[in-house]
């Protein structure tokens, strides 16, 4: 009960000493949190180094504080635990971005597909279908790269660069049928169906980084960060032609018996793909 009495105390004489910029002493600390000296001292030490700062003889609560809530700080003085979490920033200079538009009449069929991309075994059949000789010839690889080089490049494209995926819907109309007046709509025979649809449309995206801060694009290390410009751009050649390839492709084959499926590409390179149902 003295242990929770204190932490709360010690949130509280943080929160204070943040809104008001003024220092402390361990002595004070201690007066103030109901700690001890030695508590005290361990406390500030080992688990308060997110949130007080030392100058000199002197500490200072870090304006962090104010944003930290009681029930996780608690935690944090219970379990030892640090409360931010340190992270390394990586910029990407240069990135290829895909969506997918699709109605999501059947977006059982379109998960199924998605989820391919997670299994070797599928990804295998896909270079099955692809060929090695068109994947060689795709990604421009020298002769003297073995059928089994290029298997793992295809893995480890699959495994470093789609290694998840998001769905978000879109409410939309469309037009289901060429140019008309409304007189014309009014009087067209029932069995044409509706001029105007309503439909709910997926759109899967997918950003794949090609150029980072750090690193050099070497020819056939497609997986590596690029810095050069001519090695971005072959880099992200590459990219593209695989995923066209090992996932547009492979999706129109699973996601059947739609009019058309869309797919946006922006970034370093734009371009708008259409896939369009050809009638029998």
């Amino acid at each position: 009960m003295r242990e929770k009495s204190s932490i709360n105390q010690t949130f509280d004489f943080l929160v204070e000493h943040a809104q008001e910029r003024k220092s402390f002493s361990v002595e004070q600390f201690s007066t103030g949190t109901g700690w001890t000296i030695a508590e005290a001292q361990e406390i500030i030490r080992n688990r308060l180094s997110d949130l007080v700062y030392e100058e000199g003889e002197q500490y200072f609560a870090k304006p962090e504080v104010l944003r930290v809530r009681l029930d996780d700080f608690q935690e944090l003085l219970h379990q030892k635990k640090r409360l931010f979490t340190d992270y390394v920033l990586e910029v990407s200079s240069s990135i290829l971005i895909y969506e997918f538009f699709m109605p999501l009449s059947r977006e059982d069929r379109l998960r199924e597909a998605l989820d391919n991309l997670f299994y070797r075994d599928t990804i295998e059949q896909r270079i099955q279908e692809i060929g090695i000789s068109q994947i060689r010839a795709g990604l421009k690889l020298p002769s003297d790269y073995s059928e089994d080089k290029i298997r793992q490049l295809v893995f480890d494209f699959m495994e470093s660069t789609l290694g998840g995926y998001s769905i978000y819907l879109v409410n939309g109309r469309y037009r289901a049928d060429v140019l008309a007046s409304r007189a014309e709509v009014v009087t067209r025979p029932f069995a044409y169906g509706p001029y105007i649809v309503d439909e709910t449309t997926a759109i899967v995206r997918f950003i794949l980084p090609v150029e980072t801060d750090a690193g050099k694009f070497e020819y056939g290390k497609i997986l590596e960060p690029a810095s050069m410009a001519m090695g971005t751009k072959k880099r992200a050649e590459l990219l593209s032609w695989l995923f066209l390839n090992f996932f547009a492709e492979a999706l129109i084959r699973v996601v059947q018996k739609e009019d058309e499926i869309w797919l946006l590409e922006s970034g370093m390179r734009s371009a708008f793909y259409r896939w369009i149902r050809r009638d029998e």
